[in-house]
């Protein structure tokens, strides 16, 4: 495995899906074939006054607050031996502040964090809207690959203290574990993709309605064999119906539980980094946690050589993450 392959296929993911984030599944699929960069977010279906949380700031090809989180994941674990949940946080939010201090304005994506790094409310408060939700952001996800390659006896209790950190919800707490497992699948026991499922249903407590998602996830067909009823298995139900975010398209909801599904279907039947961007992005709904993690991940065991020129060229921030990579290497 490459630390710097990995960051660098985690960012292509993200930054590539992040321009068609929250566009309908059957849209993408008639117009994308990931020849070049498509930049849809001032079509996000949402009211206009809304519309600018999505485009203030954006520029195509800059990476979101996955990448973002991720490296100061990684940072708080090179930085020493203890994690602890407010280690995290000060770890997530010195990377925010270097990037707002380099960028001018704070990165798109930032969801409940963004109150809290902006002083509108408290930790415990952004712990608070989170506790009870059925639908916990996709942030314990989308930053817990680092998790997954600690030593074996950590990655439960570090991915747990990951998303407790922000999320002290038991759907997060699970979601974060399974990314973190099925990082460490691929990238440190090299297992085969028909098993990945089987591994972290035994390696992880779930509560039998996550089993049970689990358990259909593993059932469900090859990627190119899905319906309306399979979409509506691997991704609740289609359209997309509130309070899972975006209503009324098709696609992937802005939910832990449906990410981290996603990201084992995906893995288990992509064949490289490339082919696992694309399936993710062709998902529809928020893609860009998805793609981010689908592509890192296989990026890391696989390579670059699957993804495009362009995109590795495109892409924000090559020197800064090879840096973080070579850190990550010599801790």
């Amino acid at each position: 495995m490459q630390h710097s392959d990995l960051l660098l296929g985690l960012a292509i993911g993200d930054a590539y899906a992040a321009g068609l984030e929250f566009q309908d599944r059957q849209w993408i699929r008639q117009h994308v074939d990931f020849s070049r960069f498509f930049n849809m977010r001032e079509h996000i279906q949402v009211a206009p006054e809304k519309l600018a949380a999505f485009t203030a700031h954006y520029q195509p090809w800059d990476y979101t607050d996955d990448t973002e989180m991720t490296i100061g994941s990684i940072k708080a674990l090179c930085g020493g031996p203890v994690i602890t949940e407010q280690h995290l946080v000060d770890y997530w939010e010195t990377e925010y502040r270097e990037g707002l201090q380099r960028k001018g304005y704070g990165r798109n994506g930032h969801g409940s964090m963004a109150w809290y790094y902006e002083g509108r409310l408290s930790l415990e408060a952004v712990r608070d809207f989170q506790r009870h939700r059925p639908n916990p952001g996709n942030a314990p996800a989308m930053r817990a690959i680092p998790f997954g390659l600690v030593a074996e006896d950590l990655v439960n209790p570090y991915a747990a203290i990951n998303a407790l950190a922000t999320h002290p919800n038991a759907q997060a707490v699970q979601s974060s574990q399974i990314v973190a497992r099925a990082a460490r699948y691929f990238l440190v026991e090299n297992g085969a993709a028909e098993g990945l499922i089987p591994y972290c249903l035994q390696k992880i407590e779930l509560d039998k309605g996550y089993q049970n998602y689990l358990q259909a996830m593993d059932e469900l067909p090859a990627y190119e064999d899905l319906g309306d009823a399979e979409f509506s298995i691997l991704c609740g139900p289609q359209p997309i119906e509130a309070p899972y975010f975006l209503p009324g398209i098709k696609g992937l909801p802005s939910d832990s539980k449906y990410t981290a599904g996603a990201v084992l279907y995906i893995l288990k039947h992509a064949n490289d980094a490339f082919d696992a961007l694309k399936k993710s992005v062709y998902l529809g709904g928020d893609v860009d946690s998805l793609a981010a993690l689908t592509t890192g991940i296989l990026a890391g065991r696989f390579g670059l050589e699957s993804l495009p020129a362009y995109m590795i060229e495109a892409v924000e921030g090559k020197d800064y993450l090879q840096k973080i990579a070579e850190m990550w290497d010599m801790s």
